[in-house]
């Protein structure tokens, strides 16, 4: 490997410890290469486990965010020598035309999500401007995605939204330390405390609606349900508490990751369930799906398209997978797993074992080395695995 290229990955929304910036494609890339620097928001600049961080100072607006901050982190990005920038936010994306002409700095986009389709999605944005608002976004995001050297995406499908010659899906999947954490505060299924958990926000309209009427009527047919909400926005935070009783549902906000693995190992099922489709979510694959199955968790889950094709038959015939928002269906399913153990503990064995072996992050992360390798002329070294062409499909 070059030992004169910095690989810097640039985020002016996202932590600079965010799980999948840092702890996924940063601490991979430090395998590789000598010179790794996450430039973004953080309290102040530091070094772990061999990554350089360059602090963003937090934004205080949407528009400090979209406006001041992309100028900002290319600004923090300089430095001597060649380097490869790795852009983790849409917005960074409208000055990369220009950074590429007067900089020669080669660019990677690394798109996480959907960012037109939330645009429809947002609130904040008056309703008559959100589609048009969305579909400028879209052309901009594909055009100046053009400027950069290289695309990696989510999901597969959300990949081919870009007709680049050099792209590669890029899975938000669990890390190894993660797998290991994880595993070490899964509990036996009989022994656990919660029979159900959700994690993370709640940010689409009417999610928030719909976990509530699930749980309601889960309350209901079960009055000894134990429940368990992690992750939610504090304005959520409050609306759940005062609805639920305290003993029945442990309502939690944003809580450490290095937290996350034991609350989930003492959790029956996850929840991931949405009253609609929402456009963004045809082609993501929520990270804490694979979250679940690797605390050993059963799951019941909306029909998402891109995360059926990456577990396949196989894979979707161990999770309970609902086509339609219908909350009695929900109940439904969840229910008949809690009725029977013998169930739940065939899938917590079946999961644990496909999370660990293919669907997690360090099956792919030897491929996402070798492609920024390639982008920078380094010819690569490292062989092909059987589960990282899996990942590929």
């Amino acid at each position: 490997m070059r030992n004169d290229v910095e690989i810097i990955l640039v985020s002016s929304g996202h932590s600079a410890l965010d799980q999948r910036v840092f702890d996924k494609e940063a601490v991979s890339l430090a395998r590789a290469f000598p010179r790794v620097r996450v430039v973004a928001p953080h309290s102040s600049d530091d070094v772990r486990e061999r990554v350089r961080i360059t602090a963003l100072r937090p934004y205080r607006s949407r528009l400090s965010r979209f406006l001041l901050r992309p100028l900002q982190a290319f600004w923090a990005a300089r430095g001597r020598g060649p380097r490869v920038l790795i852009l983790q936010d849409a917005e960074l994306l409208v000055l990369a035309p220009l950074v590429k002409l007067f900089t020669g700095w080669r660019l990677i986009y690394d798109a996480h999500e959907d960012f037109p389709e939330l645009i429809r999605s947002r609130t904040w944005i008056p309703s008559p401007l959100r589609r048009p608002m969305s579909n400028l976004v879209a052309l901009l995001e594909k055009g100046c995605a053009r400027a950069c050297d290289g695309v990696t995406g989510a999901t597969r499908s959300l990949t081919e939204h870009f007709s680049h010659a050099r792209r590669m899906p890029l899975y938000n999947l669990p890390s190894r330390a993660f797998i290991d954490e994880v595993a070490h505060h899964a509990r036996p299924q009989r022994e656990r405390g919660y029979d159900v958990v959700h994690l993370g926000t709640l940010a689409e309209p009417g999610r928030l609606e719909f976990l509530v009427a699930v749980l309601d009527e889960l309350i209901a047919r079960k009055p000894e349900t134990r429940g368990l909400i992690i992750g939610v926005r504090p304005d959520q935070e409050q609306v759940l508490a005062a609805h639920f009783p305290p003993e029945r549902v442990t309502v939690l906000g944003k809580i450490p990751y290095v937290k996350v693995a034991a609350y989930l190992g003492d959790c029956r099922i996850g929840l991931s369930l949405f009253p609609m489709l929402y456009p963004h979510l045809r082609c993501a694959v929520p990270v804490k799906v694979f979250e679940y199955m690797a605390a050993g968790c059963a799951v019941v889950t909306s029909h998402l398209p891109e995360l059926l094709h990456l577990v396949g038959d196989e894979g979707a015939a161990q999770m309970a997978v609902l086509y339609t928002p219908d909350v009695g269906r929900c109940v439904d399913a969840i229910a008949q797993l809690l009725d029977e153990p013998e169930m739940l503990e065939r899938r917590q064995a079946a999961l644990m074992h496909w999370v660990r072996a293919s669907w997690n992050w360090d099956a792919q992360a030897d491929q996402y080395i070798r492609f920024v390798a390639d982008i920078i002329g380094t010819p690569s070294t490292m062989p092909e695995t059987p589960a990282q062409d899996e990942l590929a499909r």
